[in-house]
């Protein structure tokens, strides 16, 4: 698969902005509180998964124990957004991943984000929200982060990777909409000004 640049997509507007603030705001959180703490792997790769990435905790297991956080924040708390993201350190990847989990309080229209580090979660921001967050559907959700990565992975990530191998890594969970609350993977490379990106249903692992 060729390089692609990424495009924003959605109904453009106060959901392009919303969503895009609030990921925004995820990523650079992890990366600035979080990833100091990581240690580079020693090398080896997960039985039988070709990518270099390290899997656990994996998104479900982050997801639970930043959901007992959130509850304990708001009990009326729902999830807006899932991610990690994977950087080299002098050549080699981090040992373990390290997730960020948005949630928003319809109750009290707050954002808090927890940050997800070897399956404990911690407060890392709350703040009041300009606007109500879509949310996606927990009940929904199917496809944990291996098999979305394993997805990107045979879907031109592996080909990527290969001629970029310094490449950063994102991977995100949120809702297919701003009224569509379907959770959908987004993986994305980042290399320079080359990008390459692919969606896949949280649902049944689809391409979109």
């Amino acid at each position: 698969m060729s390089d692609m640049r990424y495009t924003t997509k959605g109904s453009g507007g106060r959901w392009a902005v919303v969503l895009g603030l609030a990921f925004i705001a995820a990523l650079g959180i992890s990366v600035l509180v979080l990833w100091p703490g990581m240690k580079p792997t020693e090398g080896g790769n997960p039985a039988g998964f070709p990518l270099p990435l390290p899997q656990e905790p994996t998104a479900r297991q982050a997801y639970r124990a930043a959901q007992e956080a959130a509850r304990a924040w708001q009990p009326d708390a729902q999830p807006a957004t899932l991610a990690a993201h994977w950087r080299q350190t002098r050549g080699r990847w981090p040992s373990q991943a390290t997730w960020t989990v948005q949630f928003y309080s319809p109750a009290t229209g707050r954002m808090a984000v927890f940050g997800v580090e070897t399956a404990r979660a911690r407060l890392l921001q709350e703040t009041l929200t300009p606007y109500p967050l879509p949310t996606w559907a927990e009940e929904r959700w199917r496809v944990d982060s291996p098999q979305a990565l394993e997805v990107w992975w045979a879907g031109g990530g592996a080909d990527f990777l290969a001629r970029h191998p310094n490449a950063e890594v994102a991977i995100q969970l949120g809702p297919a909409g701003p009224a569509d609350p379907r959770p959908v993977w987004t993986v994305t490379a980042i290399a320079g000004n080359q990008v390459h990106t692919l969606s896949i249903s949280g649902v049944d692992g689809q391409r979109q």
